[in-house]
């Protein structure tokens, strides 16, 4: 009997170092957080994803109002992945996504133009959130939980929310938010990694009691590339989304450097501004505006990329690493592209 208590002993004790290798955490459940989660899971890792937010997403968020429901972050993404292609076919397929915008506009040198995109643009149908919502199914996320130290004791982890909460057992932690941000979750050991350097960016919601009226020669448009405002760069018409509602409704982003000097200001002001320059942009007199409203993204998109072209950064003997769409370029796409290298790097390592 002797020699199958210590088979028994054994067995358990393999099974300990197979549950060593799976318990990892995840922070921040955007594009990139939920892309490594899936991979993880699926590779079968124990995966925990902790986000503050009350809902998946990130800044591929979505608000819905008494006035309707509004893009605020990611507007629409593009497909150049093989292994992202297919995804996205098959969310497609099940209307979680569609195409659009398929009339592009532009102003520049005063003049507006319209035409159909040579590739394929996607957006989240009715809006940018359902793509992360679908992301997240079948995985364990800690919403409104906002993880605020970090500490490793034994080759574990332990997490600490903003509750005082403890999260222990962890071998491994994906930190997927915002590099600042993840600067000073880490303190001193982020000066091991290369980080992105984040610019910010304002986005102003409107509601407009009547529809717009088209610029000469132009039937319709959906979303608009702002070359000459030194306010704005994008304008889109919310309700030219498939499944959205019908009630004409602006989604508006500002230029980088106009948001950044404009970041601590208040949001009903910067509102007004941006819709006064949309007033000054479009060729047309706008209705009567029902309702506006901004929303601040301290940490929209990176300036420079890190200097590593892995898309993301890894310490793996410490279980520590970082991902998200600074590390590569800014896309949609380049988060789903970081999140997913880095959980294939862990499952191969």
């Amino acid at each position: 009997m002797a020699p199958a208590r210590s088979g028994l002993n054994a067995f358990r004790q393999f099974e300990a170092f197979v549950d060593f290798l799976h318990n990892i955490a995840v922070i921040g459940a955007g594009m990139a957080g939920l892309a490594a989660a899936r991979v993880l899971q699926q590779a079968g890792k124990n995966v925990q994803i902790f986000d503050k937010g009350r809902r998946p997403g990130g800044r591929m968020s979505s608000r819905c109002n008494a006035h309707g429901l509004f893009d605020l972050g990611a507007q629409y993404f593009t497909v150049r992945d093989p292994d992202f292609a297919r995804l996205i076919q098959s969310f497609e397929q099940q209307d979680v996504v569609t195409r659009w915008p398929q009339v592009m506009a532009s102003q520049s040198g005063g003049q507006w133009q319209t035409q159909r995109p040579e590739h394929p643009r996607y957006a989240g149908m009715p809006s940018m959130a359902v793509l992360p919502e679908a992301l997240a199914e079948s995985l364990e996320i800690r919403q409104q939980v906002r993880i605020t130290s970090m500490t490793r004791a034994r080759s574990k982890w332990v997490l600490k929310d903003q509750n005082g909460r403890c999260w222990s057992g962890f071998d491994h932690v994906i930190v997927a938010i915002p590099a600042p941000q993840a600067a000073e979750l880490l303190g001193d050991v982020a000066s091991r990694f290369s980080l992105p350097d984040m610019s910010s960016c304002w986005s102003t919601w409107v509601c407009l009691e009547a529809p717009l009226n088209m610029p000469a020669g132009i039937d319709t448009w959906h979303g608009a590339f702002l070359e000459d405002s030194p306010v704005l760069r994008w304008a889109a018409r919310q309700q030219t989304r498939p499944g959205q509602p019908d009630g004409e409704r602006l989604s508006l982003l500002s230029r980088d450097d106009w948001s950044d000097r404009h970041l601590e200001g208040d949001s009903a002001r910067v509102a007004d501004e941006m819709v006064h320059a949309f007033q000054q942009a479009y060729p047309e007199a706008l209705p009567a505006i029902e309702a506006q409203g901004a929303h601040r993204w301290r940490y929209a998109q990176p300036r420079r990329p890190a200097d590593d072209n892995a898309g993301y950064v890894i310490d793996m003997p410490e279980g520590l690493s970082l991902c998200g769409d600074g590390y590569i370029d800014g896309r949609v796409e380049a988060a789903w592209l970081s999140g997913t290298r880095l959980a294939r790097a862990i499952c191969n390592s």
